[in-house]
């Protein structure tokens, strides 16, 4: 079921990068508290802001990320929903080290019973990249929770093609492992992360050099996987996704979801939206939430 063995290559590479998750968090520009749940896996920290009276709605990072990142993208959001961020355990966040099972059910267990924890019984859901391979797992273990399904340039219904992730993302993350020179990280992160965001090109840096890399890629949803789960699903996706192609995406979204609602399609956008793109995705979750039944 899971990993203790700790994901960081050091003590100091630990350090380096929860600075970075603190510098994130500290330029969050809305109030916010944290909390520790206790799960079977380990305690898991989640980020609680926004509306208490308002609707109830769990956000899932992408790998690695961390929860100030993630949330940054929907700052505006704040007086419109009670949003609880969680940081995903195993990952370079503030939860516990303890690497789940990516095949079975672990990832579902662990997020049913950190909702369990913070007594969310029903809310709407966003998933992030990875984020969007753990939302997949929560609705296929426990669909009576997720009132609303979104997800945003998600993992687990199409990989990168063969091609373009070994000349765009392989090879140059090979040569950087040799080199270490930033010049090879910049050629890695480039077809994924906006040029002028610093903050990404030192964050990826502190990862690639300070964790111990998970690079399996999540299976890919079947339809008979989500048969049973009847609520509203809706997708954004980017036009220039290395990871997760746009039309392989959407393609497998309309294959195995009966109930997807709409597609929004990012334009000019790499995996990681630039600041530029938050209105937009902001706007589409606000419609499809407020549009969503009461919690």
């Amino acid at each position: 079921m899971s990993n203790k063995k700790s994901i960081y290559r050091s003590p100091e590479a630990r350090r380096k990068v929860l600075a970075l998750y603190e510098s994130k968090a500290k330029n969050l520009d809305f109030p916010y508290r944290e909390e520790d749940v206790h799960t079977s896996f380990g305690h898991t920290r989640v980020i609680i802001s926004g509306n208490e009276q308002a609707k109830k709605l769990v956000l899932f990072h992408g790998v690695h990320a961390g929860s100030p990142l993630a949330l940054e993208s929907i700052s505006s959001l704040q007086n419109h929903f009670h949003i609880y961020a969680i940081d995903t355990i195993g990952q370079a966040t503030k939860s516990a080290e303890t690497t789940l099972n990516i095949k079975d059910d672990s990832l579902a267990v662990w997020a049913d019973e950190v909702l369990t924890e913070l007594g969310i019984t029903k809310a709407g859901f966003i998933g992030v990249s990875y984020g969007g391979f753990i939302l997949q797992k929560l609705i296929t273990h426990r669909p009576e929770k997720v009132n609303t399904c979104i997800f945003i340039v998600p993992g687990g219904l199409a990989n990168g093609n063969f091609w373009p992730s070994l000349i765009q993302l392989t090879l140059p993350l090979i040569r950087f492992k040799i080199t270490r020179k930033d010049v090879d990280l910049r050629k890695f992160i480039h077809s994924f992360v906006p040029e002028d965001d610093p903050y990404m090109f030192h964050f990826q840096k502190a990862i690639l050099l300070g964790v111990h890399m998970d690079y399996r890629r999540p299976g890919i949803l079947q339809k008979q996987q989500v048969s049973h789960f009847t609520k509203p699903v809706y997708l954004i996706v980017a036009d220039n996704d290395v990871f997760f192609p746009a039309h392989k995406t959407v393609k497998q979204a309309r294959k195995v979801f009966n109930n997807l609602r709409e597609v929004h399609m990012l334009k000019n956008c790499r995996h990681m939206p630039h600041p530029s793109h938050f209105p937009e995705i902001e706007q589409k979750i606000k419609i499809w939430l407020t549009q969503a039944p009461a919690n």
